[in-house]
């Protein structure tokens, strides 16, 4: 009998799996492929397809506008943006945003944006774009309006005294002291909560989706984390729907986070060296690093051997949030071993693995 479609279904599950093991795992600062671009005076894409990461479509880039400069003038699909260092203000829909370092920026769909750089030093920031799965749905189109270049004078435009637009319905920026703060004891000793049984490393906790982990204490997770953004929640008014800035999950020296297993996230690294488990492999990130949990279900934890805290930005994407909770039964948000500190005691931090 000749294959017909239905064979090819049945070997998409292998055929996924192996492009999974073949892509790549992480990509650090030095291996980055800057360019310039129109909009950019530097630019370099991160997590991505074309850098040879299996993604769901979505991509991390990062970019840089030299001291009193700014970056073109464009339009496109939503986009957020993390402020890895400087300062300066962006235009959206033409109103001004004032922002420095972790400073996170809501791009919507279709807005004219572009940004500035007032200081004396680089800005970088870091963007979180879904380019390749708005393509796949004939939905993706950007439009040049203006190209990178010094700043003469500075445009004139409303200024939005608190982050929001001109209704006060949505969020575009948000500064650095405004992140929701969620912190655990720091002293490497997970508390579960009193409705929860008794950690088990060969039962896993099943969370079912992202929803379930967030109900677990900090401390049972990460020692701190900031939450910024989310999809569909109502966190600091964003009201983005295909991209995040979630947060930052930041751990203190010689300690390490929980094994769990998700849907895809990426991590860029601001501070600390260690290296993260994936699927049983180790990962080594330092800063300037960026990596992928690819999913569906993924274990994974996140190891920092430095002496200072380590701090990572996590970034998510909206299709990410669609099949947790379409395919939660079959592949549901599982947390596999607690934090602990790493100096402190004697373990074997590869944990148990999932299913």
């Amino acid at each position: 009998m000749a294959e017909t479609f239905y064979d090819r279904w049945l070997g998409l599950w292998d055929k996924a799996e192996q492009e999974r093991r073949d892509s790549r795992r992480s990509i650090h600062e030095e291996e980055l492929d800057w360019v310039e671009t129109v909009q950019d005076q530097r630019a370099a894409l991160l997590v991505s397809r074309e850098t040879g990461f299996r993604t769901w479509g979505g991509m991390t880039m990062v970019s840089e506008i030299p001291p009193h400069s700014h970056s073109g003038a464009h339009k496109h699909g939503e986009e957020a943006i993390f402020i890895i260092q400087g300062t300066g203000f962006s235009i959206v829909d033409g109103v001004r945003y004032d922002w420095d370092d972790y400073s996170v920026i809501a791009i919507p769909f279709g807005a004219v944006h572009q940004h500035f750089n007032t200081g004396d030093t680089v800005v970088r920031y870091l963007s979180v774009l879904t380019v390749d799965l708005e393509h796949y749905a004939g939905l993706h189109r950007t439009i040049q309006l203006e190209n990178w270049g010094p700043t003469v004078t500075e445009p004139k435009a409303e200024v939005s005294p608190d982050g929001m637009a001109p209704d006060g319905q949505w969020r575009v920026v948000l500064r650095r002291d405004g992140a929701i703060i969620k912190r655990g004891e720091n002293d490497g000793v997970p508390v579960l909560p009193s409705d929860m049984p008794e950690f088990d490393p060969e039962h896993p906790l099943i969370l079912g989706d992202v929803d379930g982990m967030h109900a677990l204490p900090a401390g049972f997770h990460k020692s701190e984390v900031r939450n910024y953004m989310r999809i569909n929640k109502d966190i600091n008014s964003f009201k983005l729907n295909t991209v995040e800035v979630s947060g930052l999950l930041i751990d203190p020296p010689h300690e390490f986070g929980g094994m769990h297993a998700h849907m895809e996230a990426h991590l860029y690294i601001l501070q600390g060296h260690g290296y993260s488990l994936v699927n049983g492999e180790k990962v080594p990130w330092k800063p300037g690093t960026c990596f992928q949990v690819p999913g569906p279900q993924t274990p994974h934890r996140h190891v920092n051997e430095s002496d200072e805290q380590a701090i990572m930005v996590r970034v998510a994407y909206g299709f990410r949030y669609f099949w947790e909770k379409a395919a939660k039964r079959e592949f549901p948000y599982l947390y596999l071993a607690p934090r602990q500190g790493v100096m402190e005691r004697s373990v074997n931090v590869s944990g148990s693995g999932a299913r």
